[in-house]
């Protein structure tokens, strides 16, 4: 089969795609395309790009459905409602029978989709938006749901359609697992992701900074990596105390880097949004064997039963820094307890939470023939 993945809401190296579901379709034997309109260029085979900033709507769907009649699949796969709308188009004048699949990873609308408006504005416009997302609804063939939360509305509105949960494990054999350290004497906490308040970055510069002035005699590295910079100078000087901020890293890169950490810490604000995704990070960080520290999330809840939780790591209060601090301190004073969750976290990940327990049945929801 000829399949393409559409993608207006995700670069087209995006891990989800590119390192699984392309790979495993084209493992198979399949011609696998990616059209991205988040990036100017790419190097990767078979993969379409530009960058979309200051299209109309119009003009962006014509543009996708154009590149789609010349790759010509039989299967799409969508990202987002505008991604929908493009492959609708494309259908409505293909010579062949095609197939739409959404991938809903995204809330549709998002806060960030009515940001800098006033209230009017954005009533209106989560009704548009909203109106949007039942249309496309409407018009796919299939689903791929990522998640409890962001399932459910489309599942209570399409009960008949097909539909696929495919969660967000890792491949655990692409992330390198390293010896474990000694975190009394050093200690490396990790962070991942945009270095502002709703992603809780303060929470997290606030966790490190108390760690080192309460346990003078450890050193804490602050190991962040993110596409963003950050004056560090605000913060006070302490002597056991570094940060470390790394650019965004290729996926292999990444996979390598984040095993050396200790602990992965993600204290973002619990609000509607927040608390209902589920954070795809939270796969690499147990396929890294490390204990995780996160927010307070409904979506970790809901996934992870509570047994699982309480072996390896901690759902927190994203403000409740002295909690935090003494989570921390326990793990540096109990190296057994430690490396109890190290190990827990990495054999659920390999038995439990792994994508290669998953690859078929995505490949054959795509391609049931």
């Amino acid at each position: 089969m000829k399949i393409a993945f559409v993608l207006t809401a995700h670069l087209p190296d995006d891990e989800r795609v590119w390192e699984q579901q392309a790979a495993a379709l084209k493992s198979c034997g399949h011609e696998v395309f990616i059209i991205s309109s988040k990036t100017e260029s790419c190097e990767l085979q078979n993969v379409v790009c530009f960058y979309d900033n200051g299209f109309k709507k119009g003009v962006l769907l014509a543009k996708i459905r154009d590149i789609l009649l010349e790759i010509n699949p039989q299967i799409v796969i969508c990202d987002n409602p505008i991604s929908v709308l493009s492959a609708r188009k494309y259908k409505k004048t293909a010579k062949q029978k095609t197939t739409i699949i959404y991938d809903i990873t995204e809330w549709y609308p998002s806060k960030k989709n009515l940001q800098n408006i006033n209230i009017l504005q954005k009533i209106i416009k989560f009704a548009v938006l909203t109106l949007l997302s039942f249309y496309v609804g409407c018009t796919v063939d299939k689903f791929i749901f990522g998640e409890y939360h962001k399932a459910q509305i489309f599942r209570i509105l399409f009960p008949l359609k097909k539909h696929l949960f495919l969660s967000y494990f890792a491949n655990v054999e692409a992330v390198k697992r390293y010896p474990l350290n000694d975190i009394s004497r050093q200690c490396e906490l990790f962070y991942s992701g945009n270095l502002n308040r709703d992603k809780g970055f303060d929470n997290v510069l606030n966790v490190a900074v108390n760690c080192a002035e309460k346990m003078p005699n450890t050193k804490f590295i602050l190991k962040i990596i993110s596409e963003q910079n950050f004056d560090f100078k605000q913060l006070k000087n302490i002597n056991n105390l570094e940060i470390k901020l790394i650019k965004k890293l290729p996926f292999s890169d990444f996979c390598a880097e984040t095993g050396k950490s200790d602990l992965f810490l993600d204290l973002r604000k619990t609000d509607f949004e927040n608390t209902r995704c589920l954070p795809i990070k939270i796969f690499y960080y147990i396929a890294a064997g490390r204990p995780v520290i996160y927010s307070e999330l409904k979506s970790i809840k809901k996934f992870f039963p509570k047994n699982e939780l309480d072996n390896f790591g901690a759902l927190v209060n994203p403000k409740d820094t002295a909690k935090i601090v003494q989570i921390i301190e326990n793990y540096i004073e109990n190296p057994d307890y430690y490396r109890q969750h190290c190990d827990f976290a990495y054999e659920i990940a390999k038995t439990k939470y792994n994508w290669q327990n998953i690859e078929s049945s995505f490949v054959k929801f795509v391609c049931p023939h």
